[in-house]
């Protein structure tokens, strides 16, 4: 055999390789998960923030985890939230690590963002003192001795 002939055998074989590794790597690869409305059960484009089909929206909410609301939803269907132990607050907590005006969420461009108001001990999103923070699905919030879960859908 001579040494062309050798050279391609070799360079053939090396592209069924990679043709093989290219198939299987596709293959196995996860599909990307689709959105779908709540509402008619339809895929739903990724930036669309409300079903173009029948007009259901995502409803973002805090599920407490851990405190005096454990086990309590709340929807975050208001322009402001506001978390302390005052009355007035739209989430009271009656906990002496809860300043009276402790925090604040709100909706900005369909995002939500949360804001420590100057508490005496802050707010924690994930484990970190933070003043300000845009949410994001899965935070863990605490403020005082309640914690809660930032969903949305």
């Amino acid at each position: 055999m001579s040494t062309g002939a050798l050279i391609a055998l070799i360079a053939g074989g090396a592209v069924l390789i990679l043709v093989v590794i290219v198939a299987v790597a596709a293959k196995s690869s996860k599909p990307k998960q689709q959105k779908v409305c709540g509402g008619c059960r339809r895929v739903m484009l990724p930036v669309w923030t409300k079903c173009l089909f029948c007009g259901w929206a995502p409803v973002a909410r805090l599920e407490f985890i851990m405190g005096p609301m454990a086990n309590q939803t709340l929807p975050l269907d208001t322009e402001v939230t506001t978390i302390g132990s005052v009355a007035g607050a739209t989430v009271v907590l009656a906990d002496p690590a809860v300043s009276r005006k402790h925090a604040a969420i709100r909706k900005v461009d369909g995002n939500y963002e949360l804001a420590d108001l100057g508490s005496t001990n802050g707010v924690y999103v994930n484990g970190h003192k933070v003043p300000k923070k845009t949410l994001e699905i899965g935070d863990i919030i605490r403020v005082g001795n309640t914690e809660a879960v930032f969903k949305q859908g």
